[in-house]
C-alpha cells in the first residue's frame, strides 16, 4: 500500500494511475501504460474514488441509498461503497473469454432471452426486449454483480430461489430466509429473472468465478476524515491483519451487519496534497500503514525556452523562494509550468503564436493560478505572495477618495494586486514582463543556482 505525497501539481495522480496498473500488470512496458490503464478501469479492476471534506462511512463502505421498484414504489436498500466493491471482486470475478457482449442468455420460462450488453469484473448488464401483443414494447436493463451470485451459492439456493414472486406463506418465508442469509432486499427475489439466468450460465459447469488482485485508487485521501470514513477499517486493511493472515480481523458492518475481512488481493494506492494541512493529524494514523513515496516538483520538465524566457530557471528560482518562505511542503508543482500545459493554454486563450503569445500564456499562467494558490496558502499574507513571485510585479493599490480614515484598512498587505501593465487579456507589456522576470532571477541567485 502506498500515498504518493507532494505539494499540488507534481505529477501524485499519474503517478498512482502509473503504480496501478504495474500491480496488476508486472513488467508493462511504459508505452503501454496508457493503454492498459484504461483496458484495467473499462474491466472494474482498478477503482478511482476522491475523497472531499463531506465523504462519510456511507460513501466508501455500504449504506442506505433510494430505489425504485419495477411498480415505481420508493425502496431505501443497502448499497455498498467502493470499498466493499472491491473487496468483493477480489472474491468473485470471471475470465474475460465467460462473457461476450451480444451473448444471449435464456429466460427461466418461454423464449424470451436476456442480452448481454456490457461485461466488467464484477458483473454483466444484461437487456431484455419485452415485445408482446398484450404490453408495449419495452427495453429494460439489468445489472447482476457476480458476488451476490457466490454467496448465494455458497448458502446452498438455487436459481429457483431466485424466481419466489407472490405471496405463498412458503415462498414469502424463503424469501426471507435468503435476505437474511445474503443481505438482499427481499423485493429482489421477486423478480430475480436476470440473476438466474446469469447463476445458471456460471454454474452450469462451463464459467466459473475466480479470485483476482483489484487496486483501489484514492485521489486526495487527506481532503476527508479519515475516521468518518474508515472507522474500524483502518484496522483491517493492515497486511497482517487480512483475511488469511496470521492475525486476521473482522468486523461486523454497521448496516448489513454481515461479517467482513479484508482480501490480501486488494492492494490500495492513494495520493496527498501536502499543502492541504486541514487534515493534517491524519498521517500519524496513515504512516504506519502505507508507504510514503514523495513526488516533488521537477524543474527539468519545464521548458528552457519558452516565448524568450527560461521558464525552468524562473520555475526553478519560485520554489527556492518558496521553500525558504512557506517550507518545503508548500512548493508548486511543475503541471502548470510544462511546456504541453502552456501551450494548451496559449491556444484555448486564443493568443498569439509567436514569443509574445507564449510569454502572455506565462503570464496568465502565474496569474490565475499561481498567485490565488499563494495568496490561499499563505493567508492574503502579501508579502510573502510578492516574495516568492517577485515584487516587481506587484502594485499597490490607492485607496478611492471618500472613507473615512478611522475605517480605512491600516495593513498595507491587503492592498496589492498583480501589476496591470502586465495582464496578458489587457494592458499588456511583454518587454517589461521579461525584464522583472529577469530581475527576479537575479535577486534569487544568492540563494541557489538558477
Amino acid at each position: 500500500m502506498k500515498i504518493f505525497a507532494g505539494p499540488p501539481g507534481t505529477g501524485k495522480t499519474y503517478e498512482a494511475a502509473r503504480e496501478a496498473v504495474r500491480v496488476l500488470v508486472p513488467g508493462v512496458a511504459e508505452a503501454d501504460i496508457p493503454a492498459e490503464h484504461s483496458r484495467l478501469v473499462n474491466e472494474g479492476r482498478i477503482i478511482w474514488v476522491t475523497f472531499h471534506p463531506s465523504y462519510s462511512y456511507e460513501d466508501f463502505v455500504e449504506g442506505f441509498r433510494p430505489g425504485r421498484t419495477e411498480s415505481g414504489a420508493i425502496t431505501y436498500d443497502i448499497v455498498p461503497g467502493p470499498f466493499l466493491q472491491a473487496c468483493r471482486l477480489c472474491k468473485a470475478t470471471i475470465s474475460a473469454a465467460d462473457f461476450k457482449k451480444g451473448d444471449t442468455l435464456a429466460k427461466a420460462r418461454g423464449s424470451d432471452k436476456y442480452e448481454v450488453t456490457h461485461v466488467d469484473a464484477g458483473g454483466v448488464i444484461l437487456q431484455s426486449n419485452d415485445n408482446r401483443s398484450t404490453s408495449v414494447s419495452d427495453k429494460k436493463f439489468y445489472y447482476v454483480d457476480f458476488y451476490t451470485l457466490k454467496v448465494l451459492k455458497e448458502a446452498g439456493f438455487t436459481d429457483k430461489d431466485l424466481a419466489l414472486g407472490g405471496g405463498d406463506p412458503e415462498k414469502l418465508k424463503r424469501r426471507q430466509e435468503l435476505a437474511e442469509k445474503v443481505g438482499l432486499p427481499t423485493t429482489l427475489q421477486i423478480n430475480a429473472s436476470p440473476h438466474a439466468a446469469v447463476f445458471r450460465r456460471i454454474f452450469s459447469g462451463t464459467t466459473s468465478l475466480v479470485e483476482q488482485d483489484i487496486v483501489l485508487v484514492i485521489d486526495e485521501m487527506n481532503r476527508a476524515d479519515l475516521s468518518r470514513v474508515m472507522g474500524e477499517l483502518i484496522t483491517l486493511i493492515e497486511f497482517d491483519k487480512r483475511e488469511g493472515a496470521p492475525e486476521e480481523r473482522q468486523v461486523t458492518l454497521a448496516y448489513s451487519r454481515r461479517r467482513l475481512s479484508v482480501p490480501t488481493r486488494l492492494s490500495i494506492i492513494g495520493t496527498m496534497n501536502t499543502a492541504d494541512r486541514s487534515l493534517a493529524s491524519m498521517d500519524l494514523a496513515l504512516r504506519r500503514r502505507f508507504e510514503f513515496i514523495a513526488v516533488a516538483p521537477n524543474p527539468n520538465l519545464a521548458p528552457t525556452s519558452y516565448g524568450g524566457l527560461n521558464v525552468q530557471s524562473f520555475f526553478r528560482a519560485m520554489n527556492q523562494r518558496l521553500a525558504y518562505i512557506g517550507g518545503g511542503d508548500n512548493l508548486i508543482g511543475h503541471a502548470d509550468y510544462m511546456e504541453s500545459k502552456l501551450e494548451d493554454l496559449r491556444i484555448r486563450e486564443g493568443f498569439s503564436s509567436d514569443d509574445d503569445g507564449r510569454l502572455k500564456s506565462v503570464a496568465q499562467t502565474l496569474q490565475t493560478k499561481t498567485i490565488p494558490f499563494l495568496v490561499d496558502l499563505f493567508r492574503s499574507d502579501w508579502n510573502r505572495v510578492r516574495a516568492a513571485v517577485g515584487p516587481e510585479l506587484f502594485e499597490l493599490v490607492e485607496p478611492p477618495d471618500g472613507i473615512p480614515e478611522d475605517l480605512m484598512n491600516t495593513e498595507a498587505d491587503a492592498l496589492w494586486q498583480a501589476a496591470t501593465w502586465w495582464d496578458p487579456t489587457g494592458n499588456w507589456d511583454g518587454n517589461e514582463f521579461l525584464k522583472a522576470l529577469a530581475k527576479y532571477r537575479l535577486a534569487t541567485a544568492p540563494v541557489g543556482a538558477v
